[in-house]
C-alpha cells in the first residue's frame, strides 16, 4: 500500500508540473532523464486532435524513436529562430514575428 500511495504522490505531483504550463528551474522532475515538461507537454494540447504527437509527458524517447516529436522540434526550431533574429534586431515586445519559411529550411 505504501508503494501505491508514493506512486500516486508522485503521479499528481508531475501532472500538476506537467499542466501548470510553468517549467520550474527548481522542479525535481529535471532529473528524470527524458522528461518533456510543460513546454513539451503545451505543445500536445496545442496541436490537440489537429495532429499525432507527443504522446509521452515523460519519457519522451517513445516520440523520438517513432517520429512523433517532429511537429514538436519544428516548432522550437521555429520560436529559436524568432528569438534569435529579434536579438539581432534589437526588437522589443510587440515586435514582428513573422519568418519566411526560407529562412527555416536553410538551416
Amino acid at each position: 500500500m505504501i508503494t501505491f500511495w508514493l506512486w500516486i504522490a508522485l503521479r499528481q505531483i508531475e501532472a500538476i508540473e506537467t499542466h501548470s504550463g510553468y517549467d520550474f528551474p527548481w522542479a525535481p522532475t529535471r532529473f528524470i532523464p527524458f522528461y518533456g515538461g510543460a513546454d513539451y507537454h503545451d505543445y500536445h494540447h496545442y496541436v490537440g486532435e489537429q495532429s499525432q504527437s507527443n504522446f509521452a509527458s515523460v519519457f519522451t524517447y517513445c516520440d523520438y524513436i517513432y517520429g512523433t516529436d517532429k511537429g514538436y522540434r519544428y516548432h522550437k526550431k521555429v520560436l529559436r529562430k524568432l528569438k534569435e533574429q529579434s536579438k539581432a534586431n534589437g526588437a522589443q515586445n510587440g515586435a514582428s514575428y513573422y519568418v519566411p519559411t526560407q529562412d527555416l529550411k536553410s538551416e
